[in-house]
């Protein structure tokens, strides 16, 4: 669940309680609403000139969902409640540059019950006279398209591979604006873990899916140790005709895995993109190949998997296992509608379509579409999404749906998604 817009890309400092620290849920849920609710009147205290002249800008957001999935019979009706609250801090002077956001997210019991908080990003950098940047910290990856590989709220297929909006802790380098443009990064540490209750998979509380360390009891049990190391990063894009209305790209992709008992193996990913504007149309497309080598021993599996076949990737409390190797494919087009209904301007419909196609265990592929409307009023944003997926484990009962796929659940399910942002 990336919980994602395009206007994310402001940052947040914030601490929210810690494990262990007294206070219920509900508790916990309050807090985080009167946080929020208190930085957004505190935000402008001298007024919009001064603002304007500042180059620290605070903001933020709260967010709530509704959610509906077909395989819950316990929960025929869906269910409803908060799903984030953050706060966000940038400085610009024009030449020394930061972001910053943190998140604590707290979801409702038809959606695992749970709350955990984590820095989404946070880094310092430099603005250069040709308008090139250099950032060090916690920031995304320069890799595929950009800034989303998708337009809908939980994003595409290759979020959940690690393979898009994907943060790390190094150094970035993002060449001056232009026709022909690259970035570079390298990112020794992946972006972390944090904090959640007891019913999540410590090492797995991050915004990212990265490459984790498996969970006895809130995962599959399988002694996998696997952590991202060294992670060096590369895009180039073109961008042909006027107006920078459309752009071509490669990415490539290559670190080392540490298998936690003195092993270090690779990983390696490619990727070519498109996407351009035509009117108030927009096609995005982007293929992807990618390989994660393991070291694992013959023990370190489930249900008799090949132990090499997979590997366990974590975000959002929870790891899952993802095939060791495969190929992704995504396909979207969006359509934005002019005008305005009473209050509500910015209507945008789209479909994104993505698919895993599994090179390794002979697994079935993993598919993902999403149509769905985007709208907004004033600070508020709205998301109506509808996603048809199988073998997926947030569009489907097959929580390992990403490697091996279930007998079980061999057909496609469905998950609607009602969301309302205030952004600040």
């Amino acid at each position: 669940m990336p919980l994602l817009t395009a206007q994310e890309h402001q940052g947040l400092h914030f601490q929210y309680p810690l494990p262990g620290q007294a206070g219920s849920s509900l508790t916990r849920t309050a807090l985080s609403i009167a946080l929020v609710a208190a930085a957004a009147l505190l935000g402008n205290p001298a007024g919009a000139a001064e603002e304007a002249s500042s180059p620290w800008k605070l903001g933020g957001a709260i967010r709530f969902n509704y959610v509906h999935k077909s395989w819950q019979d316990e929960y025929k009706s869906g269910f409803f409640g908060l799903d984030t609250a953050r706060l966000d801090l940038n400085y610009d002077d024009g030449s020394l540059i930061g972001s910053a956001q943190y998140r604590y997210n707290h979801f409702p019991k038809g959606q695992g019950g749970y709350w955990q908080h984590f820095l989404h990003h946070g880094w310092i950098g430099r603005r250069f006279a040709d308008k090139g940047e250099l950032h060090v910290g916690l920031d995304r990856n320069p890799f595929g398209l950009l800034p989303f590989a998708s337009t809908n709220f939980y994003e595409s297929i290759a979020f959940y591979a690690g393979l898009e909006d994907k943060y790390d802790f190094g150094v970035t380098y993002l060449s001056k604006p232009g026709p022909l443009e690259w970035q570079l990064g390298f990112y020794p540490r992946d972006g972390g873990s944090y904090g959640g209750g007891s019913n999540t998979a410590g090492k797995s509380n991050r915004y990212s899916y990265n490459i984790v360390p498996d969970d006895d009891k809130q995962g599959y049990g399988t002694g996998q140790r696997d952590t991202e190391r060294n992670t060096l990063v590369g895009r180039l894009a073109w961008h042909p005709g006027p107006a920078g209305r459309h752009e071509i790209g490669v990415s490539g992709l290559t670190g080392s895995i540490d298998n936690g008992m003195g092993t270090r193996t690779r990983r390696h990913a490619v990727a070519v993109h498109y996407q351009g504007s035509y009117g108030p149309f927009k096609l995005m497309l982007e293929a992807l190949r990618y390989r994660y080598r393991t070291a694992h021993g013959p023990t370190q599996t489930y249900n008799g998997l090949d132990p090499n076949s997979f590997v366990m990737l974590g975000g959002f409390g929870y790891p899952f296992p993802v095939a060791s190797k495969g190929d992704i494919y995504i396909a979207n087009l969006s359509y934005d509608i002019p005008g305005k209904l009473g209050p509500f301007s910015g209507f945008k419909v789209y479909n994104d379509y993505g698919v895993l196609r599994k090179r390794s265990g002979a697994y079935k592929d993993s598919v993902q579409n999403v149509t769905g409307l985007t709208f907004s009023s004033g600070k508020w944003t709205f998301y109506t999404d509808f996603m048809l997926g199988k073998h997926h484990p947030y569009l489907s009962p097959d929580l390992g749906g990403l490697a091996s796929t279930s007998a079980a659940h061999d057909g496609f399910t469905r998950r609607i998604n009602l969301q309302a942002g205030y952004y600040f």
